[in-house]
């Protein structure tokens, strides 16, 4: 079975060529930084391309350097919410994705747990996992997916989720988080908003995330604690920032995991 691109087209370029330029285009030109041990997991946004992609580009930078660096990435455990389908737990698909780069193949390794079923209705239409795949197949070429949207969790799901991830990864295994920030905010709330959601991360502390990725970063965060790992604030911008309208702006930013 075969995951037909929802948003090629919209949230990014739906032709092959223009696609590809704006990939390299984005992660050119976004922010730089040397970062030390081995990259873990990302946390990058989701918005079209013309919002988020320079901000998203930070992430795929610091991944291009890892590899230069002879770190190797055979899986990618991608993460995201929600938007369209309400339920509890997690949903992975188990179909292969197709972008105007090609096909993406979904893992064929068994990733089960209570908490995580299937149900592609949750993938249908969900832009969360798509809009990484292009920056994925750029960046790391071959590589196994397996791609995850979320619902609601209690903390004994998040608690449950982390431990079903920390044993089924291997030292060949990117952790991906989807998420954006705060939504619709004027720009300076959002500035403080935003803030004070990146120190709760970088804090550890899961109570209090304004973000529609929420639950899979608390399943990060719960990962992290679990393993020692150490999060870095790579970029944040918000939409005002990339768009200029500054009266409701929705945030953005590129956190790396490492150890």
């Amino acid at each position: 079975m075969l995951r037909k691109a929802a948003v090629s087209g919209t949230f990014y370029p739906g032709e092959k060529q223009r696609l590809s330029v704006a990939v390299d285009k984005y992660i050119k030109d976004s922010k730089e930084m040397k970062v030390k041990g081995k990259l873990q997991a990302l946390i990058v946004p989701h918005a079209g391309y013309a919002y988020s992609g320079i901000v998203a580009g930070a992430g795929y930078k610091l991944l291009q350097q890892k590899l230069k660096e002879g770190q190797k990435f055979r899986k990618v455990i991608l993460l995201g919410p929600s938007h369209f389908v309400g339920f509890h737990g997690a949903s992975l698909s188990k179909e292969d994705f197709i972008t105007p780069l090609g096909i993406v193949k979904s893992g064929k390794e068994k990733l089960t747990a209570e908490e995580i079923s299937d149900l592609p209705e949750a993938h249908l239409k969900e832009h969360s996992l798509e809009v990484q795949l292009p920056f994925l197949q750029k960046v790391l070429g071959d590589f196994e997916l397996y791609p995850m949207v979320l619902g609601e969790q209690d903390n004994a799901s998040i608690l449950k989720l982390a431990k079903v991830i920390e044993e089924f990864k291997d030292d060949n295994t990117l952790i991906l988080i989807s998420s954006d920030l705060s939504h619709y905010l004027a720009y300076d709330t959002a500035v403080k908003r935003d803030t004070q959601t990146l120190s709760n991360i970088r804090d550890g502390n899961m109570n209090d995330l304004e973000a529609c990725g929420y639950e899979p970063i608390r399943v990060l965060m719960q990962l992290a604690k679990n393993l020692g790992w150490i999060s870095i604030l790579l970029d944040y911008r918000n939409s005002g920032d990339t768009s200029g309208n500054k009266t409701q702006v929705v945030g953005y930013a590129a956190i790396a995991y490492v150890q």
